[in-house]
């Protein structure tokens, strides 16, 4: 039952956020899809000093969604308010919405997914574990530069994390991907003018990734 109303909260919520301003979601939408920064900073510009708080709104509702990367969002916010600023917004809102999906989806699922783990070894394995050491495996997970955020929000929530934890390793982990995230939809839009630095963030990105990759397959031929 709970998931049920789950489920129709989240509807409730986005269709009365939606009601709200049609228009806007319907061009946001639109920009967003396209995966145009330069556009959607533009339209982020038309809205003055309001500007601050659509763009904390829209990444709420992204989080939610967990369809679009939120690089096209952040290089907006890198492109408005500078890249100090867009930095510190565009933190201030992954948090903001990964602790309002924590909390919604603990409240409405947690209780829903119980039963599948207690029948599960595995599973029971996996919970207990977040439990004491959730912390550290979600800092790490929040870490990773082009990692789900959304999903690992979600999947941390019907853990037995606890939410000092969770609010912890959020806080610290998405300070890094974010400058990231910042700097690259930033330089992607001014790559004339910024080459270097936008070769030398993907390559770190690359770097990243290829290390997880190493050190799992080291693991994995030691097992």
């Amino acid at each position: 039952m709970n998931k049920l109303f789950g489920w129709l909260a989240i509807i409730a919520v986005l269709g009365l956020i939606y009601a709200w301003q049609p228009e806007f979601f319907h061009h946001a939408y639109g920009i967003i899809e396209k995966g145009d920064i330069a556009a959607l900073a533009e339209y982020l510009r038309s809205f003055g000093t309001s500007a601050i708080l659509i763009t904390i709104i829209l990444f709420v509702v992204m989080t939610f969604t967990i369809v679009f990367p939120f690089m096209i969002l952040s290089g907006a916010a890198g492109i408005v308010f500078g890249l100090f600023w867009g930095i510190i917004i565009s933190w201030a809102g992954e948090v903001t919405g990964a602790l309002f999906m924590f909390v919604f989806a603990r409240y409405f699922f947690r209780h829903a997914v119980e039963g599948w783990i207690a029948k599960s070894r595995y599973l029971k394995q996996v919970d207990d574990y977040s439990a004491a050491n959730g912390f550290k495996a979600l800092l790490i997970a929040r870490l990773l530069p082009l990692a789900p955020s959304g999903i690992i929000t979600a999947v941390a929530a019907i853990s037995k994390i606890s939410f000092k934890d969770f609010f912890l390793a959020t806080v610290l982990g998405k300070l890094p991907p974010v400058v990231v995230k910042v700097l690259l939809g930033h330089d992607i839009v001014f790559a004339g003018e910024n080459m270097n630095r936008l070769i030398a963030i993907i390559l770190l990105v690359i770097g990243v990734y290829l290390t997880l990759w190493w050190r799992k397959k080291k693991k994995s031929v030691q097992d």
